[in-house]
C-alpha cells in the first residue's frame, strides 16, 4: 500500500519513524519504510540503526554523498508500494491520523497531494532566520496553498504515486542545496498532473542557524542560475530572475552585487527576512557579473 521514503544526512531520523510506524501499524496496511543517510558518515547514524529494529522498517547509509534530488530518486527505485509517501528526516507529524489523512487520498489518480509544513512557536525558535523565514513563506493556510499549489509544493511532506513519480522524478542536475522541490512542482505542471493541498501538516524540527541558513541560501540562488542557464525552467517563470533581468536592463548588477556580503552580514546579525531578501537580489546579481558563471 505506502512505502515511506526518508532521505536524511547527519540528522537522528528514528522518532520521527516510530511515529510513522506506530501510526501504519494502528492502520493495518501493507507498508513499508525506508530510511537511506546519504553520505554523511555521521556517528548520528548508531542512533539511526534503531530504525531497523521496527517491522518492515530499513536503515541504510551510503558511502558517499549523491544529492539531495539523486537520494529520493534511489528511494523511490527501492520502494515497492503503489503510493510513496516523502518526508524529510527533521520532520513530524502535527496530528495523530496523519497517515489516515493521506490514506483517504490513495483513491484519486493523477493527483500529487501536500500535507503543508508548521513551525513550533518556542521562544528559541523565535529568535531563528529560518523561523521567521518558515512563518511568511511555508506556513500558510491551505487555502492559499492551492491558490498557487505549484508555489507551496516542498518535498518535505508528500504523497505521490509510484508511477507518476517515474514518469518525472528529481533532477539529478541539481547537485546541492535548493530549488529542486520547485523544478519538480514545474515539470508536474507541465505534464498536467494535479498538485492538491490539504491539512496535514508536519513540524518543521531541524531549524537551521541564522549563518547556516544564509549560506544554504546562497546555495539556492546559484542552483536558480543553473536552472536559467541550462534551460531546465525560462526565468519569465521565475520572479526573482524576472527582478534580476531587470536590474541587468538597467545595467545595475554590477552595483547591486556588490552589497551582498553586507546585506548577508544584516541578515545574521538581526534574523531578518527583509536583509534575507535583499541578500538574495544582491547575490543573483553578483553571480551575474563574475567569470566562473559563464564557463558552467
Amino acid at each position: 500500500m505506502i512505502s515511506v521514503l526518508i532521505p536524511t544526512y547527519n540528522y537522528n531520523a528514528f522518532s520521527l519513524v516510530e511515529e510513522i510506524h506506530k501510526q501504519l501499524v494502528e492502520a493495518r496496511i501493507s507498508f513499508e519504510i525506508i530510511c537511506l543517510d546519504d553520505g554523511s558518515q555521521s556517528e548520528i547514524n548508531k542512533n539511526n540503526n534503531q530504525i531497523n529494529s521496527l517491522s518492515f522498517s530499513s536503515f541504510d547509509s551510503l558511502k558517499k554523498n549523491i544529492g539531495r534530488s539523486a537520494i529520493r530518486n534511489l528511494l523511490a527505485q527501492k520502494a515497492t508500494f503503489d503510493w510513496l509517501l516523502f518526508l524529510d528526516s527533521d520532520v513530524f507529524p502535527a496530528r495523530k491520523n496523519f497517515i489516515y489523512n493521506y490514506l483517504l487520498c490513495a483513491q484519486q489518480d493523477n493527483v500529487i497531494f501536500c500535507g503543508g509544513i508548521t513551525y513550533k512557536n518556542s521562544e528559541h525558535n523565535k529568535r531563528l532566520l529560518r523561523y521567521k523565514f518558515g512563518k511568511i513563506y511555508e506556513e500558510v493556510s491551505v487555502q492559499k496553498r492551492n491558490l498557487n499549489a505549484e508555489k507551496y509544493f516542498f518535498t518535505s511532506n508528500f504523497f505521490i504515486r509510484k508511477d507518476i513519480f517515474e514518469l518525472l522524478k528529481f533532477d539529478e542536475k541539481l547537485l546541492q542545496y535548493g530549488r529542486e522541490d520547485f523544478l519538480f512542482s514545474f515539470n508536474l505542471k507541465k505534464k498536467g498532473v494535479e498538485i492538491m493541498h490539504i491539512e496535514n501538516e508536519v513540524f518543521h524540527l531541524g531549524l537551521d542557524t541564522n549563518d547556516v541558513f544564509v549560506s544554504k541560501t546562497k546555495k539556492a540562488m546559484e542552483n536558480l542560475i543553473f536552472i536559467e542557464k541550462n534551460n531546465l525552467i525560462h526565468k519569465n517563470n521565475i520572479l526573482l530572475l524576472k527582478v534580476i533581468d531587470i536590474i541587468d536592463k538597467i545595467k545595475m548588477t554590477f552595483i547591486i552585487g556588490k552589497f551582498h556580503i553586507f546585506f548577508e552580514e544584516l541578515s545574521i546579525k538581526k534574523s531578518s527576512v527583509f536583509y534575507l531578501n535583499c541578500m538574495k537580489l544582491s547575490y543573483l546579481s553578483y553571480l551575474k557579473t563574475i567569470k566562473w558563471i559563464e564557463k558552467k
